[in-house]
């Protein structure tokens, strides 16, 4: 008996049968755990060769700017940054790289990478993603390795959003995030019209509130300076590189469409957005409605990178929080330049990619809200 006790137990220490599901758990591993993480690896381990943050490096000169006594926005407009252009943004992301400022930009520029990494986690986990195969392909999408490469804001504003969906029936979260959004940044005023239409009239004008104090007071800590030429200088920055963008406007010229008319229907599209948006809103699809007004953010911004594209993060967690079609789509814009004149092929698979994005996470959103709709109201039980 003891031997053939131990003869089985050696036959179950032994080696296990390749299944068909042990194959697809390894395949799983690897494709969702391992791959993105050595894509993260030569990401920062490129970033460390002499690419780091690139964007980032705008608000830390800009930052050592303000910390010497000196205005980011220099009269005349000077180039001020890596790129050639003028610091492009309002003064409160200078000032809250100020915290980072006195570290080599290097050291500095990881540690913001860092947090960007664990900024866009960070959206999943709050948008009740809990599938982890969504967290390891997440970071494999080319704009949020873009995001995290250049440094800039679009995964914070990911995260405002995030924080805004999560407590959006609470005042006070929502208002702080998306009011510091705008003062950082004026491009998610579709989701203040998100909350209007969804019956959060107050946390809409609190939003609008906190953004006005806040963008008034980081502009208070540099004297105002700069302050009445900036509309001036937004213009010229769209001037000068706002051919080197992923708008429908940009594909209207592309098509030979005279820029009047181009621009028209970029705004007339931006525009239809935000009409839905309030639609679905007062209907009651809350979750539609915000798919919709993500998607109006993009599409109303004069200029559009590769990494503007990881808000659409928010859009297929909304949509579909296990893992399905929704989240290998991103992967095709691996196509996409993150910069750099995209050719008109380019251009248009881009917005095109990101047009099914959002049509198929409405498509889920509003499916969801009608089968929700359509649940019998349980009768009360008689004493």
């Amino acid at each position: 008996m003891t031997a053939v006790g131990a003869q089985h137990t050696d036959e179950r220490s032994g080696p296990q049968p390749l299944t068909l599901s042990r194959v697809a758990s390894l395949a799983a591993i690897a494709f969702f755990g391992a791959m993105p993480f050595l894509v993260l690896v030569l990401v920062f381990a490129q970033a460390w060769g002499g690419s780091i943050a690139f964007d980032f490096h705008q608000f830390y000169d800009s930052a050592h700017a303000i910390l010497d006594g000196r205005s980011p926005y220099p009269p005349g407009g000077e180039p001020t940054t890596s790129w050639g252009g003028p610091y492009p943004y309002p003064p409160l992301p200078a000032l809250l790289v100020i915290a980072v400022a006195p570290l080599p930009f290097k050291v500095a520029g990881v540690l913001v990478m860092l947090a960007l990494v664990a900024a866009a986690l960070g959206t999943l986990w709050l948008l009740d993603v809990r599938d982890w195969r969504c967290y390891g392909i997440a970071l494999m999408w080319p704009p949020v390795i873009s995001a995290v490469q250049t440094g800039n804001l679009t995964l914070w504003l990911a995260l405002a959003c995030a924080l805004a969906w999560r407590y959006r029936d609470r005042l006070l979260v929502p208002a702080a995030c998306i009011g510091v959004a705008l003062a950082a940044k004026f491009f998610l005023w579709p989701v203040v019209v998100w909350l209007a239409a969804t019956r959060r009239m107050l946390a809409a004008l609190s939003a609008c509130v906190v953004g006005t104090a806040v963008l008034a007071a980081s502009w208070a800590v540099i004297g105002f300076a700069g302050l009445a030429d900036y509309p001036h200088m937004l213009g010229r920055l769209e001037d000068i590189v706002g051919e080197d963008s992923y708008t429908l406007y940009i594909v209207g010229l592309d098509l030979g469409l005279p820029s009047s008319i181009a621009r028209v229907g970029w705004a007339a599209v931006g525009v239809a957005l935000v009409v839905v948006t309030v639609v679905l809103g007062r209907r009651g699809d809350e979750r539609s409605a915000f798919v919709v007004a993500v998607a109006a953010s993009l599409a109303l911004t004069p200029i559009v990178w590769l990494h503007y594209f990881a808000l659409l993060i928010v859009v297929v967690a909304l949509a579909q929080p296990r893992l399905g079609v929704l989240w290998f789509l991103p992967l095709g814009m691996l196509l996409t330049p993150g910069s750099g004149h995209p050719t008109p092929f380019q251009t248009a698979w881009t917005l095109a990619l990101a047009s099914l994005i959002v049509a198929l996470a409405l498509r889920s959103t509003l499916a969801r809200t009608r089968a929700v709709s359509s649940r019998p109201v349980p009768l009360p039980v008689a004493a």
